[in-house]
């Protein structure tokens, strides 16, 4: 008689198949950070920033700031613990009025933008509003690629200085109209209707909570 494979070993199998094809493609995804066209940030690029002390995604989503105490009413943007949401990808544009070519490395000290993938409106601070919880400087999603304005540059600034933006690395981004870091205090936290997703605002002062680096994101090769 020959050898029956039983449903249990066949079960068996098909787990340890599939755990060798997940190794592979995260060795892939590793060896493909590593290549130098992949290892820096690159205009065009769609990434989630991650920060460094608490682990959240920056984050947005078509639901508005109130418009009482002190609040814009402008888009709402957050940090979120979920890697895996799609509101948490951020598109690198150049800085207002000027073009940056896909693929375009960008230095330390470069000034962007980031545009929302999924609402299309760009990361934005203004000096003239709070955050609903810390009552720092707020931060928003407003505008569009095309409805833009200087509120809505950021200098990214780079704590290894290796002359470009690599990924992976610690940055602070400093907006480019107020001065002012973005950041979370590690301690404010929303209930409804986004309960459980933290604050994000923007400070005057450079420490540990304004420290974000790229992780998950489509990355395009650089020239």
């Amino acid at each position: 008689h020959g050898s029956k494979t039983t449903p249990t070993s066949h079960t068996q199998s098909m787990v340890v198949c599939f755990a060798v094809l997940v190794a592979l493609a995260l060795a892939a995804v590793g060896a493909m950070a590593d290549h130098p066209a992949y290892r820096d940030v690159t205009c065009g690029s769609a990434i989630k920033l991650r920060h460094r002390e608490s682990g959240l995604r920056l984050h947005s989503h078509d639901i508005k700031y109130g418009n009482h105490h002190g609040s814009s009413g402008q888009q709402s943007v957050t940090g979120m613990m979920d890697p895996h949401d799609a509101n948490s990808l951020w598109r690198v544009l150049g800085a207002v009025g000027e073009s940056c070519v896909s693929g375009t490395r960008l230095r330390c000290g470069a000034t962007i933008r980031l545009l929302h993938q999924n609402t299309h409106t760009l990361l934005h601070s203004h000096d003239n509003f709070f955050s609903p919880l810390s009552r720092n400087q707020e931060v928003t999603a407003l505008g569009s690629e095309a409805a833009t304005d200087t509120n809505d540059n950021w200098t990214v600034e780079c704590v290894d200085d290796y002359g470009f933006w690599q990924r992976g690395a610690n940055v602070r981004l400093r907006h480019g109209a107020t001065g002012r870091y973005l950041h979370h205090t590690g301690q404010h936290t929303y209930g409804r209707p986004i309960e459980g997703q933290r604050e994000i605002c923007a400070v005057a002062y450079a420490d540990n909570n304004g420290l974000w680096h790229t992780e998950e994101g489509l990355y395009v090769k650089a020239l």
